[in-house]
């Protein structure tokens, strides 16, 4: 029965996390049916008022389900060396992923063409905060903390296939190649949070992974 609890736990905390995702689109849906191509200066503010208070509820969610305790300690050299190898190995299939995509005729994974049609000409700050930073420890959360540290705690290698199978499911895949870039990717991010036991260092991972492009995004460099 504690597994069937902790899974309609989890699941109440995915749908916390696309609270920002879900204010973005509707305040889009909005701005678009009002003849706007991008939002206000305005709804921009707003929504970056409600993702901030966003991350802070599900970090808060997770500190009281017991599975994340942020502390500056896992700094170490062992992690900073986790942190960067899992950042290298999550380009490189990034990067192999999307060149198979090209020998099929395809630019990019569906997720990233919809981001970036979604995002273009959005306020930077917005653009950078959501998937930037939101982004990363929001997922890292639910599909680390939440799935491989509260849920199936018990079973950690369970726990590493259904995040990583769900991570990748959950980015929208067309076709084996984005599915298996994406599930690749969680992988990693699974295996580093259950190696260290520390949240803190797959949400790093996933941060340098994001955060680059969403810079770039922002300020029209792609």
């Amino acid at each position: 029965m504690v597994y069937v609890k902790n899974f309609f736990i989890l699941v109440g905390l995915f749908l916390v996390s696309q609270i920002s995702m879900m204010a973005f689109g509707i305040a889009k849906e909005l701005s678009q049916g009002m003849g706007e191509t991008n939002l206000s200066l305005v709804a921009s503010i707003m929504l970056i008022i409600i993702v901030i208070g966003n991350i802070w509820v599900l970090i808060f969610l997770g500190k009281k389900l017991g599975f994340f305790n942020l502390k500056l300690d896992f700094f170490t050299k062992r992690n900073v060396g986790i942190i960067l190898g899992g950042f290298i190995l999550a380009r490189v299939i990034a990067i192999g992923g999307t060149f198979l995509l090209n020998t099929q005729g395809t630019e990019s994974t569906a997720n990233d063409a919809a981001i970036q049609t979604m995002f273009s000409g959005e306020n930077p700050l917005l653009i950078i905060l959501l998937i930037g930073i939101s982004a990363p420890i929001m997922e890292e959360i639910v599909f680390r903390g939440g799935i491989i540290g509260f849920w199936l705690g018990k079973f950690p290698i369970l726990g590493i296939a259904v995040s990583s199978i769900l991570f990748g499911l959950m980015h929208g895949p067309t076709n084996l190649i984005s599915f298996l870039l994406y599930g690749l990717v969680g992988l990693i991010l699974s295996v580093a949070y259950y190696k260290t036991q520390r949240l803190e260092i797959s949400i790093s991972i996933h941060f340098l992974n994001n955060i680059l492009a969403a810079i770039a995004m922002a300020f029209g460099l792609i």
